[in-house]
């Protein structure tokens, strides 16, 4: 039986909640953890959600061109992509983080530039929003701590941007998604396998954050996964980034006035970000 478009835009709906409330316990649990040994730790978390995933779905398609390209996505974007986030969450807020991994759609903009497509009046206003974002986030540090953030917030936006189009190519030549993000977080988890003695530390000594990160982040990246199947890119990418704006919900309801706290410029660029994905990716 076909799955309405309406479940499939839904399920992309949950890619942004999920990763959002990821984002946020990151940040309020989670800072000064060595980044590599916690994304090695949050892979190992969520793995027995996706077990169970494919065991009920019975995803078990998969093409040796596939397979390569789902090893490669779980190397660019957890190895490489989760670990820079987490980095850019020590350095900014989690709210800030998440906001620069909507310049994700910035660097879609840029490899579309490269394939000659057509640039529209509303990628041009998306990107100017999404600078915008980025440049309001750079003022939450010290000067030093952001030039690093920001530079390793753009390194998550690129990271992202390049797994999800690696992910919709191994889709879209016989890919199944259950089997797909298993593959990918098993090919991060290898990459990263030079770091287990310390990501087992620390899923010893915090289970409880490390449980709701893995399984909130393998819970969305199953459904951007599934999502893919049936909606571009183009639609994906901007439901996706309701993380920034959910993290900001978050942390705003959590956490005592602080340095964390999300204050008027944190909810505008959250905002302005999730806008400019949107006009980017075509969404309104």
């Amino acid at each position: 039986m076909a799955v309405p478009t309406g479940a499939y835009l839904a399920m992309a709906v949950t890619v942004g909640i999920a990763f959002g409330i990821h984002d946020a316990v990151a940040k309020l649990r989670m800072e000064g953890v060595d980044p590599s040994s916690l994304s090695l730790a949050t892979l190992i978390a969520g793995l027995p959600l996706l077990g169970v995933g494919l065991l009920a779905t019975g995803w078990m398609r998969l093409t040796p061109l596939s397979g390569v390209l789902f090893v490669l996505a779980g190397i660019v974007n957890f190895a490489l992509g989760r670990t820079t986030m987490y980095a850019a969450t020590s350095e900014l807020s989690a709210s800030g983080a998440s906001v620069m991994t909507a310049t994700s759609a910035v660097f879609s903009v840029l490899i579309g530039l490269v394939m000659e497509e057509r640039v529209t009046w509303n990628i041009v206003v998306g990107v100017g929003l999404i600078v915008v974002a980025v440049y309001l986030i750079s003022g939450w540090s010290a000067r030093e701590a952001t030039a690093r953030g920001v530079g390793l917030g753009l390194l998550t936006g690129l990271a992202i941007a390049s797994s999800v189009a690696i992910i919709k190519l191994g889709d879209d030549t016989g890919g199944s998604p259950g089997l797909g993000v298993i593959i990918a977080y098993l090919s991060g988890t290898l990459a990263l396998s030079p770091k287990m003695r310390k990501a087992a530390s620390i899923l010893r000594e915090r289970p409880a954050p490390i449980a709701v990160m893995g399984i909130a982040a393998a819970f969305g990246q199953l459904m951007r996964y599934v999502a893919l199947t049936s909606l571009g890119v183009d639609v994906v990418t901007p439901l996706q980034n309701l993380r920034p704006i959910v993290t900001t919900l978050i942390l705003f309801g959590m956490v005592s006035p602080s340095d964390k706290r999300p204050r008027a410029r944190h909810w505008t660029a959250a905002i302005m970000a999730f806008v400019g994905v949107a006009l980017v990716s075509n969404l309104v």
